[in-house]
Formats: C-alpha cells, structure tokens, sequence
C-alpha cells in the first residue's frame, strides 16, 4: 500500500498553540489519533507528517520505518535473519511492513476477570491465557478504562484496511501443512517447518493413537480431493456463500477455518468450544481481537454442517452458545425412524438446543442396522463395513466410542470352483482387465450420451438421456462384451465365461438388483463426487455400538409405525398406531421401498417431482447367510485373507453365495464364522426355498469346495430384509429410467415442514450408513440455518 502523508495542523486555544489530532486519510482509515506502535526513534505521539499505515490505529511513523534502513536500528539483525527464513516457506516478498507486524507489534490478551483487552508487554506463547490479568500482570485496576482502539476493531472495513495480512503462531495446523506455503494457508512460516522441495508429497503424519491415521482433513498437493477434505489454501463454494467479505481476502478466512479443522481433528471426543477456539489464536496486533469475533462465526459454520463437534459427544454437558450461533426461537422436531439417519439428526439438533423426538415403529433402535450376538461374537444382519475409513464419520465415532477397528485384509482373493479347484492368478488377472474395460467403456459411453444432450441444448441430467435413459447396465456390458470378443477375436469359454459372471454377481451385489434393472447411465453417478478413500473395515461389536451411542440422552418411542403426516395446516400432525402427535417440522428417514408402500401416507400428497423420485430410485435387496462351525477348516487356503469368492457355475445362480467372508478371522478358540450373501436373481431361490434348505446348499457346496470333512454347522441364521414390513430393502440403487437427480429430489424439503433423510436421500454417499448417517446431519443443518432466515424475516 502507499504511504500516509499528513501535514500537521494546529489549532489555537487560550493557551497557545497544541497538537490537534491527526487523521490518517489512508484507505478511509477510522483511526482517531497516529500513534507510532514501534517508538523505537520516536516518543510514540510524533510531530511526524509521514506514517506508514498496518491497520485501523495501527501505525509506524517514518522516524522508527527509516532507522531500520538507515543501520540505526538494533533490531537489523534480526530483520535479516527473519527474511531469510521466510524466503524458505513462504510464497509472498518479506518486506519490513510484514516484519513489523510479524515480530514486533504487541499481542493484546483478554483479563481472565473484567474481560476487557490489554495489550501485553512481553511474549503471548505459554501464556497461561485463563489466569492472565490486569492486576497480576500489568499492575493495574481492572476498572482502568480498555483501550479506545479495541472498539474500532470490530466495524466494517477494518479487515480489509490492513497492509499485511495476519498469518497465525503456533498453529495447531501446522502438522497438518508441512507441504503447503505457509503464507498461503494463514499461517506464520515457523523455523522446523519443511521446504517445500520434495519430489514426492507424503501425506503428514500428526499422531499415532488408535485410527488416527485416518483423520486427515487438508488435501495434500497433488493428491485427488477425498470426501470430507478441505483445500486449505482456497475456499470452497459453500463457504464462499455464506462468507462473501473473505472472498476477496482469503487467507484471513482460511487462518481460522484451518485451525479450527486441525484442533477438532486433533482432538474429536470433546467438544470444541470457542473460548478454546480464541485462545489458540495467536497473532501479533489488535487483529487477535478480530479474530476471535470471526472464529465465532466459522466455528459455528462448521458446527452447522457437521464438520465439527459431531459425531457422539456428550449431551447437556456444553452451551450451545460455546458451539453455535441458533436462533432464539427453536422449533419442536419430531424425527420418524430411528435409524442411522434419524438418530444422527435428532443428535445433532437436540446438541444445538432443540426439543426433538423420535417415533421408531419397531421395538428396537437401528432400522438396517442390527447385529446378532447369538453365535457369541457381533455378526451383523444389516449394514457391516466402513467402506473408506479416511476421514470417514463412522470411523469418527469409533474413536470417540473408542471402538476397534478390523481392517479387511485383501491379499487376493482366492477364486473357487464348485470342484474346489482354484483360479490361476493369469485367468484371474485376464478376466479382471477385461471385465474392468467394459466397466470403462460404459462410462465412455455414458459422457458421449451426456455430450449429445448438451448439444442438443438438453441440460437437464434427465432429459440428455432421454433416449438412452432406458437401457439397462446389464445390456450394455453385454453389448460391449459382444463387441470386445469380435474386436479382439477371442471368444470367452470355460473357466473365463464362468469368471466373468462372478464379477458380475459382485457388480450386483452393490447395486442390490439384478443388472437388468439398474441403469447403465446412472448406475454409478456417486462416483462423480470425492468418495471415502482408505481401507475398508467392519467394527468389533458392529454398527449397533454406534447406534446405541447415538440414542443415549434422546426421547425415543417404541411401537409408533406412523400412518398418516398431515402438513395441511401450520403445524404438523402425525398419526401412529397408537398416539397422535403434533410438531413444527418433522424428518422422515423411512427407506424407499416403505414410501412405496405408502401412497397415502402424506395429506396433501407430496409434490409430483418427489413422488416421481419415490417411484423411480430402486430398492435394493441382498441377504445374507452366516454359518458357525466346529472349527476353521478354511484358513489353510485362503493365504490369509478375510474372504474368498465362488465362481458360479451359471448366470442363473451367480448371486448365490459368490464370496464368502471370515468374520473372525485369526481366532484359535472360536467362533468360526463364514458368511455369505445372495444377491440378484439368486433372491428367487431363497424366496422359494426354506431357510433350512438354503443353508444345506450353502453347506454342500463349501463341502464341494474344502472336501467332506467340512462340519455341519453349529449354528446358523438367514435374514430376511425384503419381508421386513418396516424396511422391505436393503439399499437403494438406479434404477433404469432413475437418474442421480433423483436422490437431491429425495432431500428436498416440503413446505419448510416435511424433511427427508436416509441413505436413498444422498446423493453423494447413497447405499451406505455413511450416507444415511451424513443425511441426518444435512437436515439438522437446514433446520438449523431456516430458523436464521425466519428470524431475519
């Protein structure tokens, strides 16, 4: 920025002539009076008329700039010693106005006991920041007036008028940033900070306690974004939404929200409270002060959406206030279901100060989570693995929970006959290119497809498929696999034909349908989003701990299968079984397949576009068959994976127990448990036969496979997802004719009073307790940010 020049002015009075106040006119500044912060070569209040501007009263008078350049100044060492260190992290020009805020302006720190901000003598690190005070500290009254500049700090503008921007000490994010432009991400270049040489970027590591490696909240440069990951040198669009005075100015932004990101991730099973927030600022400047009044606004930003202070903490043990900003007048919630995604809304509002109830129609919390015990280990019926642990919030929870993880072992799945003869790793490999290329050439496919609809002025996800929106995943891959084999003059038999059908009975066992019904455009339409990265991984205990972590504090009740959820008039009325209620908002987390059931459920009905959705997305089915045995005949051949597949011996029948998983895996003294699923058009044999008679093929064929001196089990159990009359699925998928649009019809609102949530409501994670999980915590979040926007209207 230009320099300050003001010549004096002076006034007379019946004492002669005296100093009048001087203004500085730099940049509208608001500063009463110029003051030299530094006084090194001056006497603070100066008759000096050139003054070089840091902030809104904030000043260096040019007797005190010079000396530095004129080798007057003592402090020249270690200006020159500081710009060499800067020049090895930063991006930005180390000039003296950055030194000078940097090194030598004050730190102001608040009285532990009148509160008001005093500007500290000495150093701010290792501060004991919550016994620090005027009479033991600075010797003076606590009645002694503050500082006439601390109220200047906080009005419009004042950000903006700086020269340098404030870069954060002793971040706690510095861990985190070790290959980032220290300047860039808010933060102040520290001596042991790395240079940013490095051929390669490896991901830092911050500490080594149990999962904490799969806590990484800052891309890293050069990698691909991950889900729930921040660029911490830019912001994003949401935060630029709801931050538009940052966007110009960034780093100022970026400062807090890296740190506030890097302490909650440091630190996951206590609240993160402002006040910790504020201390852990540590800036040079009146900007401290600033930035404790901002660190409230971004700490309750990413309160709100659940990037912070979610997950399983306590209830009733912080004020919201500590957390939040809410609206004064809080709405009463009444939450239909109580599973993942219920549980984790009602959490989350009832934590933000809202009164929240839960009406779950079974007996039992979870929906499609629930986890048997009966063979004397958790083995769950429902929803099993953590599919992606970094940064994944289920992953969270069991930290707090502190919940141990088994990561599934992949060291190659060993590939199976009926005659127990094993795949060979090249027929393997082959069939896996050649199946992955169909894959590829689908989504090659599908962008031409989208292409043509642009051309055609057709933006709309629905309406660019228009012609293409009806054929099923399981006609293009055999059309592209008819193709392929004509290209390549190979035609696939045997053991490669029957190879194929495995990995297409495991392409059904994600989508939860027979390929048939799933769209070939849209099948995969989350992928376009960053996913979950990391190893995949199932709790001890199961997701049921989770749950039960969820619902402790909350006000559940049992038996209440609802009939009827009148949004006609201001309030909503819900009528169950046994009880009628009447609420401001209500969230229903019912699965797909259940609205289906339910036509009639709404007065008035739903919106035409969210029946459509209903109608559209599919539900999925799968089931699955555990098995326990007198001992594990299986390890010795397995090479010490967790599980190992079954080629089929036809198309038919492909979804019949194609991979089998080891669920306690390692275990001398039992129990020994495998378990299987069905999956596809396989369901119709299970939906024809008896339990009993499922399991006796499912035991046939490992006999097949191990030898006849594979046991008949101890024990066993079938689920039965599909005649469960308050889930009737699994999972939803895209179905043909659906397309990604659908699910953000799913989670739209109607009326400001009916929400939806659940797993068949994200796009971005759907099939998964993840999803339903992060689902939850989008509607408590819109419930949340309405409540602002009525106060403001």
């Amino acid at each position: 920025m230009q320099e300050q020049k003001k010549r004096k002015r002076y006034e007379k009075d019946g004492k002669g002539l005296k100093l009048a106040a001087i203004q500085c006119t730099k940049t509208n500044c608001r500063c009463p009076h110029l003051e030299c912060v530094l006084a090194i070569a001056c006497s603070g209040l100066s008759e000096i008329n050139t003054w070089h501007h840091l902030s809104d009263c904030e000043h260096v008078c040019n007797l005190c700039h010079d000396s530095f350049m004129q080798n007057t100044n003592t402090d020249l060492g270690s200006l020159i010693s500081w710009k060499i260190k800067w020049e090895q992290n930063n991006q930005s020009e180390p000039c003296l106005k950055l030194y000078i805020t940097e090194e030598l302006l004050p730190y102001w720190i608040m009285c532990s006991q009148c509160g008001k901000w005093r500007r500290m003598p000495g150093d701010l690190i290792g501060v004991d920041q919550d016994k620090w005070s005027c009479t033991e500290d600075l010797g003076i009254s606590c009645s002694s007036a503050e500082d006439p500049a601390v109220k200047y700090v906080t009005k419009t503008g004042w950000l903006e008028r700086l020269t340098v921007p404030p870069l954060l000490k002793e971040s706690p994010a510095e861990p985190f940033l070790i290959h980032y432009y220290s300047d860039g991400v808010g933060m102040s270049s520290s001596p042991s900070t790395d240079t940013m040489d490095e051929d390669i970027i490896a991901e830092p590591v911050v500490s080594d306690g149990p999962l904490d490696c799969y806590f990484k909240p800052f891309n890293q440069p050069g990698q691909q974004g991950k889900a729930l990951c921040f660029r911490p040198d830019i912001m994003e669009m949401d935060e630029e939404c709801n931050f538009p005075e940052f966007k110009l100015y960034q780093v100022f932004y970026l400062a807090i929200r890296n740190l506030i990101l890097a302490m909650w991730n440091l630190n996951p099973k206590k609240h993160l409270v402002i006040s910790e927030v504020q201390k852990a600022i540590i800036v040079r400047g009146l900007v401290r002060i600033r930035y404790g009044e901002e660190a409230i606004r971004v700490l309750s930003f990413l309160t709100q959406r659940g990037i912070v202070n979610t997950g399983i903490l306590p209830l009733n043990t912080v004020d919201p206030a500590d957390m939040i900003l809410t609206p004064k007048t809080k709405p009463h919630v009444t939450v239909i279901g109580a599973g993942i995604a219920g549980l984790a809304a009602a959490r989350q509002l009832t934590m933000f100060g809202y009164e929240v109830k839960i009406l779950e129609a079974r007996n039992r919390i979870g929906g499609r989570i629930l986890d048997d015990e009966s063979f004397g280990t958790s083995i769950a019926k429902g929803a099993q693995f953590i599919t992606g642990c970094i940064n994944n919030p289920a992953t969270l929870m069991c930290k707090q929970l502190d919940l141990p993880l088994h990561i599934i072992r992949d060291y190659g799945c060993e590939l199976f006959l009926d005659t127990g003869e094993v795949v060979t790793p090249a027929q393997d490999r082959r069939v896996d290119l050649h199946f992955n290329s169909l894959l590829d050439a689908t989504a090659e496919w599908k962008l031409v497809r989208l292409n043509l609809g642009k051309m055609n002025q057709n933006t709309n996800e629905a309406d660019s498929d228009a012609c293409h929106s009806q054929t099923s995943l399981d006609h293009k891959l055999k059309e592209l696999h008819m193709i392929a084999q004509k290209k390549h003059r190979h035609e696939f038999e045997g053991i490669e034909k029957l190879l194929l059908q495995f990995h297409f009975s495991n392409l059904e066992y994600a989508c939860g349908s027979a390929l048939h019904t799933v769209s070939a455009m849209w099948w995969d339409q989350n992928e376009e989003y960053s996913q979950f990265t990391g190893e995949h991984a199932y709790i001890y205990g199961g997701y049921s701990k989770i749950c039960e972590g969820l619902v402790e504090g909350l006000d559940v009740s049992f038996d209440e299968e609802v009939t009827k959820i009148d949004y006609s008039a201001k309030r909503v009325r819900i009528k169950t079984q046994r009880n009628e209620h009447i609420t401001d908002k209500v969230i229903v987390t019912l699965p797909i397949a259940v609205l289906k059931s339910k036509p009639g459920l709404f007065n008035p009905s739903l919106p035409p576009t969210k029946e459509s959705a209903i109608r559209k997305i599919g539900a999925g089915c799968i089931e699955k068959i555990a098995l326990k045995f007198s001992h594990n005949f299986w390890k010795d051949r397995i090479k010490g994976g967790d599980f190992f597949g079954h080629v089929p011996i036809s198309s038919e029948v492909r979804g019949l127990f194609a991979i089998f998983y080891d669920l306690n895996p390692g275990a001398k003294d039992g129990p020994h448990i495998l378990m299987s699923v069905i999956s596809g058009e396989a369901l119709n044999f299970k939906k024809h036969t008896a339990d009993v008679n499922v399991m006796r093929s499912c035991h046939h064929l490992l006999r097949q496979i191990f030898g006849n001196g594979v046991p008949f089990p101890e024990q066993y159990w079938i689920t039965n997802w599909s005649k469960d009359p308050f889930s009737q699925m699994s999972y939803s998928y895209m179905r043909v004719g659906s397309s990604g649009k659908d699910y953000d019809l799913m989670a739209m609102d109607v009326e400001d009073k009916v929400f939806f949530a659940g797993e068949g409501t994200n796009r971005r994670f759907p099939q998964t307790a993840t999803g339903a999980y992060l689902s939850g915590i989008r509607e408590a979040c819109k419930i949340v940010e309405r409540g602002f926007e009525e106060a403001e209207t």
